[in-house]
């Protein structure tokens, strides 16, 4: 374990939202027609609670996640946990690797000011949009088409085939992915812009560095920001949790 963490990435997040987004695509040029499309899914068990809404799954640290893409290229299905306890993690998935059609990854996140490990389990292959009225579709049509190490890793953390057939397919958030050229930043950068609906926009920008040279990543990119006038907002917000948010107040109509 001690020599996976060693060789993890640092994942460096910033996100801005709704006008603030919107400018730094401007200012940073970035054009739909230049970016990847995606339409991406969510699974989780949205309820209320007074005035939260509440998300079993995502509050567990566990994130099921569909990205359909354009263009011919492969769908990818997720199991994401953030944050992991690395340690209860099966022994067979301590370490990043990856084979045919999947990848398994280990990294830590570090959005502003806050870090979490996270592992995530990659699946490539032609899936189906879930059905997210309720009411129509069968239960399959509903539920995330999971392979057994999939499983494997929710077991892990104590989610198990039964309370997977609960789940609700939340969505669609409409994205466009970029991997912008940037002489004045020293890792490669990639920039993500999602929509929900007209009233959520949010644009993350992210990039990768080994972790002895993360925090120098992570100065360079807020300075970068800084000297093109765009001011990302402190704290830093989860762009995962915000959507998934959104999109659970949308479906139970709050």
């Amino acid at each position: 374990m001690a020599d996976a963490l060693k060789n993890a990435d640092v994942e460096v997040k910033i996100s801005m939202f709704g006008e603030a987004a919107d400018s730094a695509c401007r200012t940073l040029g970035l054009e739909a027609d230049d970016g990847k499309s995606l339409t991406i899914y969510f699974w989780d068990k949205p309820w209320t609670g007074g005035n939260d809404i509440r998300l079993p799954l995502s509050e567990a640290g566990v994130v099921i996640r569909l990205r359909k893409a354009a263009k011919g290229d492969a769908d990818d299905l997720t199991v994401k946990l953030r944050p992991c306890v690395l340690d209860a993690l099966p022994a067979d998935w301590q370490a990043s690797r990856d084979g045919k059609d999947w990848e398994f990854k280990i990294e830590e996140d570090w959005t502003g000011r806050n870090r979490a490990w996270a592992a995530s389990l990659k699946v490539e292959d032609d899936f189906d949009r879930p059905t997210t009225e309720d009411g129509d579709g069968d239960r399959d049509s509903r539920r995330p088409r999971l392979t057994r190490d999939q499983q494997e890793l929710l077991a892990s953390v104590e989610i198990t085939d039964d309370d997977l057939d609960d789940l609700v397919p939340l969505g669609p958030v409409q994205a466009i992915k970029w991997k912008p050229s940037r002489r004045d930043l020293i890792h490669p950068l990639t920039a993500e812009f999602w929509s929900v609906g007209p009233d959520l926009r949010l644009l993350e920008l992210s990039l990768r560095a080994h972790p002895a040279e993360a925090s120098s990543a992570q100065d360079l990119l807020e300075r970068t920001l800084l000297d093109l006038g765009l001011q990302p907002p402190s704290p830093q917000t989860s762009k995962t949790r915000s959507v998934l948010t959104a999109l659970a107040r949308a479906h139970l109509e709050v």
